[in-house]
């Protein structure tokens, strides 16, 4: 049963939301779908939401991962050791940022999230809740909404039959983002698209050496079943043919060397060794470009404020 949600929207809050924490939460969703197989199409996940607040101006900058354990009369709360672990841990790298709430995946706020909310009190005394559906399709191009599948929640205590009741009260949010951030989720984005499963050409490559090996397959075992069946004499011996195999065995090298094993192993760390720098040279060359378009965004706006001042 769904939990009586507010209508009525805070209008006192301004709560701004950066792309970086979508991005992180939808990362977390794919990696735990993926990781149980796709066992179940919708799983739930559960984190903190990071970030600064001044008054009622409240800032998501961040988000980590958190996990849930069993509670009392089976209802999942979240590991809060571990969140209060993690929240010490970023406060010294980012002594601005406090903890401001916590986000799940679903399709709206349940009841068992309210003793989630409850938990988190202690923590902050109004967190904030956010509910991403990632099965929404309210963003696809035949729907009438363009709306993210994104809710915030603020919590309050309410008189109900004469007896308080912490309930979910719905508020509005506004996306924010920095110079730095609309380079980097552009980028990510059209790394994306060209990086797709049809368009790359690694994917393109592998296919074809997983082609080029099935077949080899097929013809081993197409070659080992006509052999045994000589053997078994089931089929008469073609001496051609079995000339033939015998002189395509013999090209084949003797795997059972000292020598060999030696050979293919120091082959095998060349190759992870070029591997890892061709992989370092790439992300030094990305981070590099990426650090290039900051200076020049950051350049160009302080130009700006020196020119109107």
């Amino acid at each position: 049963m769904s939990t009586q949600v507010t209508i009525n929207k805070s209008e006192d809050s301004n709560i701004f939301l950066h792309p970086l924490v979508i991005i992180s939460i939808s990362d977390h969703f794919t990696r735990t779908k993926f990781a149980i197989n796709n066992k179940d199409p919708n799983p739930r996940v559960v984190g903190a939401l990071i970030g600064t607040q001044a008054g009622r101006n409240i800032e998501i900058f961040r988000s980590f991962e958190a996990f849930l354990i069993p509670g009392p009369g089976g209802r999942q709360l979240i590991d809060k050791s571990y969140l209060l672990k993690k929240s010490t841990q970023l406060k010294e790298v980012h002594p601005s940022y406090d903890f401001l709430g916590w986000y799940s995946t679903g399709d709206g706020a349940k009841d068992d999230d309210l003793e989630i909310q409850k938990q988190l009190l202690d923590i902050n005394e109004n967190p904030l809740y956010l509910i991403i559906n990632p099965l929404s399709q309210t963003t696809t191009l035949g729907s009438s909404s363009r709306e993210l599948p994104i809710s915030i929640y603020e919590s309050g205590y309410q008189l109900i039959n004469d007896e308080p009741r912490l309930l979910f009260s719905k508020v509005t949010y506004k996306i924010e983002t920095t110079d730095a951030e609309r380079i980097s989720v552009d980028y990510v984005a059209n790394a994306t698209i060209s990086g797709g499963d049809e368009n790359s050409s690694l994917n393109s490559h592998l296919k074809g050496m997983h082609n080029a090996v099935k077949m080899l397959n097929m013809r081993v075992k197409i070659l080992s079943s006509y052999l045994q069946a000589v053997s078994d004499g089931k089929v008469p011996a073609d001496h051609a043919l079995l000339r033939q195999v015998a002189s395509l065995i013999n090209l084949l090298p003797a795997f059972d060397s000292a020598r060999f094993r030696q050979d293919l192993l120091h082959e095998y760390n060349d190759v992870l060794l070029v591997t890892y720098l061709s992989a370092l040279t790439k992300s030094v060359s990305l981070t590099s470009d990426l650090v290039d378009k900051f200076n020049v965004a950051y350049d160009k706006l302080g130009m700006r404020r020196r020119f109107f001042h």
